[in-house]
């Protein structure tokens, strides 16, 4: 009987350890992604350059959008190089649902990451 009723309880926290490490877990990679990114803006590099980038260090099956994007050029006037990657989380276990289903808020199935570097001129 008291397996019954500290199973599921159990296996909550299991899921929960599991979904909340790959989301963790994805947040610190995007992260160093983005910053990758913004150094390679602050050094003259292209949009499409800084792109590439972060796909290549993120290097997650997740879908990538940038909010923000901006790289510093010769004569733009900009003092940073700034990136905000915003990208897809799919959880394993159904904890997300769970948490959805008793009024959590905000958005659980996306990481943001935001890098800035100062332009080097």
């Amino acid at each position: 009987m008291e397996t019954a009723i500290v199973l599921p309880v159990i296996l909550l926290l299991v899921f929960g350890i599991i979904d909340f490490g790959r989301a963790l877990q994805q947040q610190t990679q995007l992260a160093a992604a983005v910053r990758e990114g913004a150094r390679v803006g602050a050094l003259n590099g292209t949009a499409a350059a800084v792109q590439t980038k972060v796909s290549a260090v993120a290097n997650s099956g997740g879908t990538l959008t940038y909010p923000t994007l901006t790289v510093c050029t010769g004569g733009s006037g900009l003092t940073d190089s700034t990136v905000t990657a915003r990208q897809t989380f799919t959880p394993l276990t159904p904890v997300f649902a769970f948490m959805q289903l008793f009024g959590a808020s905000g958005n659980l199935g996306s990481v943001t990451a935001t890098g800035v570097m100062s332009c080097t001129g």
